[in-house]
């Protein structure tokens, strides 16, 4: 009977930045547990065989590109998804990336921070205004924003991007006030996680080491951590949860300041 409470049996999911990476792994998960899924990006072979993978668990799967700092190319999303489904019972705004924005102050102008910001929040704000009316036709809505550690946390040359996922954790909080009690609106603030974007990482032993240092688990995330936090709540498991954040980071922001010092001092 509890297992029952994460099944998504006939619902209907869309999806950003399904691709590769954590999307992917929501799209897949979701899937698996029943939920028909819009799998979108920019790349459509990444999404074409993300949608396959998905048909394989014997639900519908579209694969849409869409870039979604473009308004008229989200408002065609839509459109798409409204002619196949007559509601929407899960959005996921999952599409974010450092982008334009990696860099110090002096070299991110006006024009890269606004493109990060178009990226990581602007994206997430227009989707789901565009989404409200199927959002509304479903028995028990829920969005999900896929936000960041760096929402919170402080490092260097991410000013831009840290500035948009904070934003983004105070947008998934006044939603949740705003939508209720219809609409469901949580977010999830993913710490380091292994995807090909972090490659980078995983392939340096130095790098990787440094990275974990900072994680009281001492490894890196998978896309399916991200993607069961994503289940559960977008499921009627988390009925009663709503303008969270879930942090799901290793244990970096349970981390004291204090402590990070002793990993410095102890090496």
């Amino acid at each position: 009977m509890l297992l029952d409470a994460f099944r998504l049996d006939g619902k209907t999911a869309i999806v950003t930045g399904a691709g590769t990476g954590i999307g992917a792994s929501i799209a897949k998960s979701f899937a698996e547990m029943g939920a028909n899924v819009f799998c979108v990006a920019r790349s459509l072979e990444d999404i074409t065989q993300v949608a396959e993978a998905c048909r394989h668990f014997g639900v519908k799967a579209e694969a849409i590109v869409c870039d979604v700092t473009k308004e008229d190319q989200l408002k065609a999303l839509v459109e798409q998804v409204a002619a196949q489904s007559e509601r929407l019972d899960i959005l996921i705004n999952n599409a974010g990336a450092p982008g334009k924005g990696w860099g110090s102050i002096e070299k991110v102008d006006m024009g890269r921070f606004e493109h990060t910001i178009r990226i990581n929040l602007t994206s997430a704000y227009t989707l789901t205004h565009l989404c409200l009316g199927m959002l509304r036709a479903a028995d028990a809505p829920t969005i999900v924003n896929i936000s960041s550690a760096l929402s919170w946390m402080v490092d260097k040359n991410f000013s831009a991007y840290a500035a948009a996922k904070a934003g983004m954790n105070q947008m998934t909080k006044v939603m949740a006030y705003e939508l209720s009690p219809k609409i469901r609106v949580n977010a999830i603030a993913p710490g380091a996680i292994e995807t090909p974007s972090t490659a980078f990482i995983t392939q340096n032993t130095t790098l990787l080491k440094n990275t974990t240092r900072w994680i009281p688990l001492k490894r890196l995330g998978q896309p399916d951590d991200i993607a069961l936090g994503a289940l559960y709540l977008a499921s009627p498991a988390s009925s009663f949860v709503s303008g969270k954040i879930l942090e799901i980071d290793g244990g970096m922001q349970a981390l004291p300041g204090s402590a990070i010092q002793d990993v410095i001092d102890n090496e």
